[in-house]
């Protein structure tokens, strides 16, 4: 029996030995997985840490190269913009020189205008002087003795039909009448003012005096420098010093 307890007793220090044993190699063991497992979490941070890092390195850089981009950039709008505005400064400079010398010439060519119109309408008012000048002249020059009569009715009055009045020594127009050159007997008689009656350029009466009013052959004839004409008093032109006659007749070989 005792040996059956010292057994027993050495069978249990041998079971709890082992127990010890395998607990201490059980603590060992979840130390070292502890340990290990530490470790990979203390290398798991440094490795994060060291891409955090990394990357915050990265991201600076690349905030850096960012920053210096937005630099050039900023640089080379602000360039541009100067170089813009200094274009628009020199287009606006440009602009307004082109406007000054368009402006000059304008005026320059307004003046000249005006010149050109001053000295033209000085040229043509003399020469409208001097061409009134010449035409008075030549009106003054060039005149002709004008008369009309009716004398040979006094001598046949009771050969008279009408109701004429003749007037004294029947003359009713006497003047000296001036004229232009080129002038006819008939643009002076219608300038005397007498009332003439004219019918397809025959003087049919002057002064309410006509044909057949004293006989049958009698009616109106003119004559210049002592001659009767053969054509009407519209054809024959003027000359300087000519005398005219309105004569009218009765009887044939009176006048």
């Amino acid at each position: 029996m005792k040996k059956y307890m010292v057994w027993l007793i050495s069978a249990l220090m041998a079971v709890s030995m082992t127990a010890c044993s395998n607990a201490q190699k059980k603590d060992t063991k979840d130390q070292a997985q502890i340990t290990t497992a530490a470790k990979e979490n203390a290398t798991q941070t440094e490795a994060a840490k060291t891409t955090s890092k990394k990357e915050k390195k990265n991201e600076k850089k690349k905030d850096k190269k960012k920053s210096q981009k937005s630099k050039k950039n900023s640089k080379k709008t602000k360039s541009s913009t100067a170089k813009k505005k200094e274009t628009s400064t020199t287009t606006a400079k440009k602009k307004k020189v082109k406007k000054k010398k368009t402006k000059e010439k304008t005026t320059k060519t307004k003046n000249t205008k005006e010149t050109t119109k001053t000295t033209t309408a000085s040229k043509n008012e003399t020469t409208v002087q001097t061409a009134e000048n010449q035409t008075t002249e030549a009106k003054q020059e060039q005149s002709c003795e004008f008369l009309i009569s009716c004398k040979t009715v006094l001598s046949n009055k009771s050969a008279l039909q009408s109701n004429y009045q003749v007037p004294s020594g029947g003359k009713i127009y006497e003047k000296k009448m001036e004229f232009q050159e080129g002038d006819t007997v008939m643009d002076v008689l219608k300038r005397t003012g007498v009332d003439i009656d004219v019918s397809k350029g025959y003087v049919a009466g002057i002064d309410g005096l006509y044909e057949f009013d004293c006989g049958k052959n009698s009616g109106w004839m003119y004559r210049v420098n002592g001659k009767f004409p053969n054509y009407m008093a519209g054809k024959c032109k003027l000359h300087d010093g000519d005398k005219v006659e309105w004569l009218y007749t009765c009887v044939r070989g009176d006048l």
